[in-house]
């Protein structure tokens, strides 16, 4: 076993999964790359966790979530949607780069641990594709970030309390308006997995907020007491 991992690389040098600079075997992303991510930073809304960049004023939820307000109680990430944190996301999900999805997973656990009250979290859900999405694309990317993310915290991971019932838009190209009109009313959930639970929703990005609104819903419903929000990353406002 030995010989063949130092046979592999010899013959496949340990690269970093982002940059593909040299790195040691044990490390999916170098220290370079890691530094660069662009972190989520204070000050920021206290529901949907988007930056508020030069505010110091004593509103500290952002105009969206003054305006519409979310059926999630608290929405966190890790990085922003911006730099390596991006590029890591997009090779995790459409080059299916595992290793990369496992480093994710590894940083939103430590994002939970740190800003979510997890001694309420009763299981963990991700977001669902739809069937016929969920087949053409080969897998559902939040429930392999959620599964990993569910053993680290000791956390059940249920991916079929959740369903997407029709058929819908994807997100990338739509305003924030046309985001809430897409999903709206295209998730249902099973009471007997989310009945007086508070949920640890699952997804790789939040960027207006619709999908995670829309599944927050859904899960109360169904009885969920209550929904916090976990992604990868978070979108700037100004990006949104």
């Amino acid at each position: 076993m030995f010989l063949f991992a130092a046979l592999t690389n010899l013959l496949y040098p340990p690269a970093c999964r982002l940059c593909d600079a040299p790195s040691p075997a044990e490390r999916t992303v170098c220290r370079r790359c890691e530094r660069a991510l662009p972190a989520t930073l204070a000050p920021a809304c206290q529901r949907c966790g988007v930056e508020l960049r030069g505010a110091f004023d004593a509103r500290m939820d952002c105009a969206a979530c003054r305006e519409a307000p979310r059926a999630f109680e608290l929405a966190r990430a890790p990085w922003r949607y911006a730099g390596p944190a991006r590029l890591a996301i997009r090779r995790f999900k459409y080059r299916r780069r595992w290793r990369l999805g496992r480093w994710l997973a590894d940083g939103m656990a430590r994002t939970a641990r740190e800003s979510l009250p997890l001694g309420e979290v009763s299981a963990v859900v991700p977001v669902p594709l739809h069937g016929l999405k969920r087949w053409l694309g080969g897998g559902n990317p939040a429930e392999d970030l959620a599964r990993p993310i569910a053993r680290s915290l000791g956390k059940p991971c249920r991916p079929r309390a959740l369903a997407r019932t029709r058929w819908t838009a994807t997100q990338t190209r739509l305003s924030w308006r046309e985001r809430s009109r897409n999903v709206r009313e295209a998730f249902t959930a099973l009471p007997g997995d989310v009945r007086d639970r508070t949920i640890l929703l699952v997804d790789d990005v939040l960027t207006s907020g619709a999908t995670a609104h829309e599944c927050a819903l859904a899960l109360k419903r169904a009885g969920a007491t209550r929904v916090y929000v976990l992604t990868a990353a978070r979108t700037p406002l100004d990006e949104r």
